[in-house]
């Protein structure tokens, strides 16, 4: 629908309001390329003639059963606590590593894809090619097996909760590795 405004300036519950969308769902402005922006019920932003908004309802996990889309090799490992390890077999690493090969270890926290992956692991060791740790890496026992933990945090805003996606969370890990440190 087409709707204009006498004020660009408006809340996302007004504009909910106006198109007859419940509060609860989720309001989204369409912005070039695939990076729409979430508008939450009080953020207030700034319409342009031709500005494109969509919803769709919340998320609802139902005790936990969100569909992850992660690779089809990847080994899903569904924890007590309502953590779910997800491993990655053979991910190839940038040649400023050794081995070329290695296993990537993913804790999703329960409430993903509201929450982000914080940390990634590797299966032990990975050294740069020069035989160096590579920065803030250490070696954790998880699953009772020796994993080298990247201290490796996601920047603030890179995560849209509800909206990014494991792939994502990759796409991250494999950027983080090419910086070759």
């Amino acid at each position: 629908m087409r709707y204009v405004l006498d004020d660009p300036e408006q809340t996302g519950a007004v504009l909910k309001q106006l198109a007859g969308i419940t509060l609860a769902d989720v309001l989204y402005l369409q912005v070039a390329g695939d990076k729409d922006v979430i508008i939450g019920n009080s953020t207030l932003i700034r319409l342009k003639p031709g500005s494109h908004l969509f919803s769709q309802p919340a998320a609802d996990y139902g005790g936990h059963t969100v569909e992850l889309s992660v690779p089809g090799e990847a080994i899903c490992l569904p924890q007590a606590d309502g953590w779910m390890f997800v491993i990655l077999p053979k991910q190839e690493l940038p040649p400023a590593y050794r081995p070329e090969f290695a296993d990537i270890l993913v804790k999703l926290p329960p409430s993903f894809p509201d929450a982000a992956p914080d940390m990634f692991w590797v299966r032990a060791p990975v050294t740069l090619s020069n035989g160096a740790e590579p920065q803030n890496s250490n070696i954790e026992m998880v699953l009772g097996e020796r994993w080298q933990r990247f201290s490796w945090h996601l920047r603030p805003g890179a995560w849209q909760p509800g909206v990014s996606t494991f792939a994502d969370f990759h796409r991250c890990i494999r950027a983080r590795f090419e910086r070759g440190i």
